[in-house]
């Protein structure tokens, strides 16, 4: 078995690919994925990509407060714990 797999995140004509590194102790993968407040990343259309698990978002889902349950988060699958901000007050001009 592989002791590191790695997954592509694919959302408006942008990839992103996370390590899965296996953990003997829990006999699972975890994923070493970016942190997108130190290494900012947008889509080439201005769409930020988050952490599904971000807090202080002012657009945020006030009862979570968090970018996985905001109605502006868009994974690639449910569930996935990185995605694409689609407010449009957030988007960056397309460069």
């Amino acid at each position: 078995m592989s002791k590191t797999q790695t997954r592509r995140f694919c959302l408006y004509d942008d990839i992103v690919e996370v390590a899965f590194v296996y953990d003997e102790e829990f006999g699972k993968y975890f994923g070493e994925y970016p942190d997108f407040d130190t290494s900012p990343r947008t889509t080439p259309c201005g769409r930020r990509w988050v952490n599904a698990t971000k807090h202080d978002c002012p657009y945020a889902d006030q009862e979570y407060g968090d970018c996985g349950s905001c109605k502006y988060y868009r994974s690639e699958n449910v569930g996935d714990l990185i995605g694409v901000c689609e407010n449009e007050q957030l988007r960056k001009e397309a460069v």
